[in-house]
């Protein structure tokens, strides 16, 4: 498979150079096991879908199981290995006080696929859409976990909810099943150019989600013809 990264650019405000870019990649959507175990089919497997999607979810928990049991775990995408975060002052492991992370780098499969992959650039971007944070502002914390029935604030630019296509509003698809559960517009208690407050829905099941925003805001005073998106760079967990 050709492994081609469209992308625009777009003027870097950190410097005065005028001539100074940086690359925004053009995000296509978002893939689960689902998606990938499609994609396997389609080129073709002698293997039955429940068997390979049995295989795969087999491994990522014996995965998860290793590496929380004190384990480098290298699966050739990714090579991981546990760290514990946070200052220890009475040596002894506070919930409140510390963090298990699992710091992942790029396996030996993973860099070689890079290597091989094209970037094609589309040309300079304005007026960009972005979504650059997501915070539970139950537990304050940004890392992309979400508490149900609770509010939530998401930061970036050109977010504001406007528009009269049915596509706009804020979308939550589950990765595992790609079942979609869009916000009521009283759920967005704030919509604001650069700040959105929302309530994330209570009927929300437990997993992975990605978030998506789509609007016709343009920042002036006319709305775009057609909507633009712009999807959370990293899921969000429902637990």
């Amino acid at each position: 498979m050709k492994k081609i990264l469209n992308a625009w650019l777009r003027k870097n405000l950190l410097t005065s150079d005028p001539n100074d870019y940086t690359a925004i990649v053009q995000v296509n959507g978002s893939m689960g096991i689902s998606q990938i175990v499609d994609e396997m089919i389609e080129q073709g497997t002698e293997l039955k879908r429940e068997t390979i999607i049995n295989i795969i979810t087999r491994v990522n928990s014996i995965a998860a199981d290793m590496v929380l049991s004190g384990y480098n775990v290298n699966t050739g995408l990714v090579y991981m290995r546990p760290v514990i975060k946070g200052v220890f002052s009475d040596k002894t492991f506070d919930h409140n006080l510390h963090q298990v992370y699992i710091a992942m780098n790029q396996g030996y499969d993973l860099s070689n696929a890079v290597a091989e992959t094209e970037v094609n650039i589309l040309g300079e971007q304005s007026d960009i859409i972005e979504l650059l944070s997501v915070t539970d502002l139950v537990t304050g914390k940004t890392d992309g976990t979400l508490t149900k029935g609770r509010n939530a604030e998401l930061k970036g630019s050109y977010l504001k909810i406007a528009g009269d296509n049915q596509a706009c509003g804020i979308v939550f698809r589950n990765l595992n099943t790609q079942a979609e559960t869009r916000l009521e517009t009283a759920d967005i208690v704030l919509n604001e150019p650069s700040r959105l407050l929302i309530l994330v829905p209570a009927a929300l099941e437990a997993g992975q989600y990605e978030l998506q925003v789509t609007t016709q805001y343009s920042g002036g005073g006319k709305n775009l013809q057609a909507p633009r998106s712009v999807v959370f760079g990293s899921p969000i967990e429902i637990a």
